[in-house]
């Protein structure tokens, strides 16, 4: 098998494990007759879920993020040396690329809330991002998780996504 070329126009959709929606079942899997009874965990998504529109980034981005998660400061002729990790950053950059939209997805009041995007250019680069408003609603825990969503996606090829 060859190697298959990564698009960053196509979206999948996720639902946060974070979702009341999403729920994860134990199903009894068919034996044959006689056999032990086995049990398998299914992912079940009830309706009303909060659905987010993922894409995976381009090389320049992940580039970007990955270049920027760690920086290490000295001074000349001591031994102090810091290296400081920004992994919070990182989840903040990918889903600010690579979250493409939402359904169903309301503020602390039921009010839906709207995407928007902003422009940002990043290594010379012009981007349409997910603008500072909307990411205040997600939160750092949501962030998080789609953040490392976003990094998976962007890793792994189509044909193995569909595994």
């Amino acid at each position: 098998m060859a190697l298959v070329a990564m698009t960053t126009a196509d979206t999948v959709e996720y639902v946060s494990d974070l979702d009341p929606c999403k729920k994860r079942e134990k199903k009894l899997v068919d034996v044959p007759a006689g056999a032990d009874a086995e049990y398998k965990t299914v992912t079940v998504i009830l309706p009303g879920a909060t659905t987010f529109k993922l894409r995976s980034l381009d090389v320049f981005l992940m580039g970007h993020i990955w270049d920027s998660a760690s920086v290490l400061r000295g001074v000349q002729g001591s031994d102090e040396v810091g290296i400081h990790t920004r992994v919070n950053q990182t989840n903040i950059d990918a889903v600010r690329h690579g979250l493409a939209g939402f359904s169903n997805f309301t503020d602390a009041k039921g009010n839906a809330v709207k995407f928007e995007t902003q422009k940002a250019v990043v290594n010379g680069r012009p981007y349409d991002v997910v603008s500072d408003t909307v990411m205040n609603h997600l939160g750092i825990v949501l962030i998080q998780e789609l953040g490392r969503e976003i990094k998976r996606i962007s890793e792994v090829t189509a044909d193995e996504e569909k595994n």
